[in-house]
């Protein structure tokens, strides 16, 4: 199974590197959003903890099937004091699917910057 976490910005986590913990932070002290992908065999986990805004689910729903990702199931969350949203997505990859796992984070890291 092959898995990346968006920790902020410029850093990525991958399996094995270590977790937030190990890195002597917490989820709530990381920028949002926080996404993280695992795949295995032609099935797609996203995990995505974004700031509540108008429009951010369509954005994340339709920028997911852009790249070639079916849907099969949505899951959407207010998590903390600010009501960010926890959103969980597994996906079939498609035929014409064709990212590593870190180009998706970044293409999803991408899509909720332009967000208003």
């Amino acid at each position: 199974m092959e898995s990346a976490e968006l920790a902020n910005k410029s850093e990525f986590l991958a399996e094995g590197e270590g977790s937030s913990d190990e890195m002597g932070s917490t989820s709530d002290q990381r920028p949002l959003p926080q996404i993280e992908a695992k795949v295995c065999d032609n099935k797609v986990l996203l995990r995505l903890h974004c700031e509540n805004q108008r429009g951010v689910l369509i954005k994340i729903l339709s920028q997911v099937e852009k790249l070639n990702l079916a849907v099969s199931n949505t899951n959407v969350s207010q998590f903390g004091k600010n009501r960010a949203l926890d959103i969980t997505i597994i996906a079939e990859m498609e035929k014409e699917f064709n990212l590593t796992i870190k180009e998706l984070v970044r293409n999803l890291q991408s899509a909720l910057q332009l967000v208003n």
